[in-house]
């Protein structure tokens, strides 16, 4: 895996220091590095919305205002109807504000000095774009401009877009205390920033856009980070090709531990996606009400039957597999824990743990040690806070992940939009693929068959993860290119991974 080929989540010193890096060293003015950074912006901007709704920029008078600036020129040469409203003193600005504010002057567009008392009704189609503050905010936004953001966001306005970061939200912090602009779209340079890839925040990123300026590359490889986040190119560096003398026990002997009475689904659909997802022998423990679904659903998967109807109760020999993924649709049954203890007793190669298995390890924490070094655990958020227990916010609970695959050298994929995948040494990948659509019952099943499934074609269980996640998502948004996310149901995933593993492998 060369992280090198992923986008480094990159702090607000950080980001000032690559600025002024590529600043001496391309060498560029750092005023053309701003113009450089809004046309990306504009490009992207023109390409989503159409010159027929008004246009009105709100900019402050640091370096973030002067890109609000540059981008309100470019819109206007483009033909949209733009409005410009500065927020703050003109004259007070930095350096390459001023310049460009000045620059503006020349040009026939509305503009208004924000005061008390003027802030402007906006309609409903309206677009704002918010050039206030960017991603060196150091502090809460009070006072005027806390009011300000506060009247924006109230109004029916169709989208608000920020530029680098919402006003108001810190790079790599939420201040308990101020106002924050709600934005509907982020378009961010060059690296993402931790706060625009954590849930508590979704309302004030919306959809995030990453746009490169050209910061020079290899000195933002030399900057020091845990947190990446995922791009096509670092998947394909480490996704393997099949040998030509491959056969199917080369592939992986997997074992899932998977259904109960009424959720015969779970192991259905963890089923198929781990064959679909190149294992190479696959057989399910059901309990005995599965095993006619099981065979007639999935006829490529051997079964072993439980000596229990309704639930998962006993463990045979398991020590001819090479993975095990153990938890959908089993229940929290008594029996069904001891027959989790059993094979935490006899399993010592990774496993992929998930669903029900989890809850019965926060019932029976003292079994976490058992767990096979390297074994990837899939919990949504709920789960995991069953697991570790509750935290304040979204950075309390990422610092939770990290300790807790620290502590019993783990693998732990937090579920969710931009999921956290954590290894052992505390690296986290934020994966960038996927969409709301997936927010449906089944989803992790399938995530867990796939991620079985590269476990045991030989994949470590980091390369799993991360190269699962990646897939999963990639299948839902390959089903929503064509049809809805509305409409997007779990078994869709395992329709598009075909085309997701051939996107990805490049064949």
């Amino acid at each position: 895996m060369d992280l090198n080929l992923c986008l480094k989540v990159l702090d607000a010193e950080q980001i000032r220091q690559a600025d002024q890096f590529t600043i001496k060293n391309e060498p560029i003015h750092s005023i053309d590095l701003m113009e450089r950074a809004s046309e990306e912006f504009v490009k992207w901007f023109t390409a989503q919305f159409s010159a027929d709704s008004p246009v009105v920029i709100f900019c402050g008078t640091g370096n973030n205002g002067g890109d609000g600036l540059v981008i309100c020129r470019l819109l206007n040469e483009a033909g949209y109807m733009v409005s410009l409203f500065c927020v703050g003193d003109p004259d007070s600005g930095s350096r390459d504000f001023k310049i460009n504010y000045d620059y503006i002057q020349n040009y026939d567009i509305p503009q208004t000095v924000i005061e008390e008392g003027n802030f402007p009704e906006l309609t409903t189609g309206t677009i704002i774009i918010d050039a206030i503050f960017g991603s060196g905010l150091s502090r809460p936004v009070v006072g005027l401009i806390a009011d300000l953001i506060n009247h924006l966001n109230e109004q029916p306005c169709a989208f608000r877009v920020a530029v680098d970061i919402a006003s108001g939200l810190g790079c790599n912090e939420r201040f308990e205390e101020g106002a924050i602009m709600l934005a509907t779209h982020t378009v961010s340079f060059q690296v993402p920033k931790l706060s625009l890839l954590l849930p508590d925040n979704e309302k004030q990123s919306g959809q995030l856009v990453i746009k490169s300026i050209g910061l020079v590359e290899e000195y933002i490889q030399s900057l020091s980070s845990s947190f990446y986040y995922s791009t096509e190119d670092f998947i394909k560096s480490f996704i393997r090709s099949r040998g030509k003398f491959s056969h199917k026990g080369t592939a992986g002997k997997n074992l899932l531990v998977a259904g109960g009475l009424g959720k015969m689904g779970a192991a259905v659909l963890a089923s198929k996606a781990c064959l679909r997802s190149g294992a190479g022998l696959l057989t399910v423990h059901v309990p005995g009400c599965g095993i006619n679904v099981l065979q007639n659903s999935v006829p490529e998967a051997m079964v072993i039957v439980d000596e229990q109807d309704h639930l998962i109760s006993k463990m045979n020999s398991i020590s001819e597999f090479d993975v095990i993924g153990v938890g959908p649709g089993i229940g929290i049954d008594r029996m069904t824990a001891l027959a989790i203890n059993q094979i935490l007793d006899q399993f010592d190669r990774p496993m992929v743990i998930d669903a029900d298995a989890l809850n019965i390890l926060s019932e029976n924490k003292e079994w976490i040690e058992k767990i096979p070094k390297g074994s990837v655990l899939t919990p949504h958020p709920g789960e995991f806070r069953r697991l570790v227990g509750d935290w304040n916010d979204d950075y309390e609970r990422l610092d939770k992940q990290i300790r807790f695959c620290a502590e019993h050298d783990l693998i732990v994929l937090l579920k969710g939009a931009n999921s956290s995948i954590c290894n052992s040494d505390g690296t986290v990948i934020f994966n960038s693929t996927g969409n709301p659509g997936m927010a449906t019952g089944g989803s992790g099943d399938v995530l867990t068959g796939i991620i079985t499934a590269l476990l045991g074609q030989g994949y470590s269980g980091y390369e799993s993860a991360v190269l699962g996640a990646h897939l999963h998502g990639l299948s839902g948004d390959l089903y929503v290119r064509k049809y809805t996310e509305e409409t997007l149901i779990a078994s869709d995933l395992i329709d598009f991974l075909p085309e997701a593993f051939r996107k990805v492998s490049g064949r």
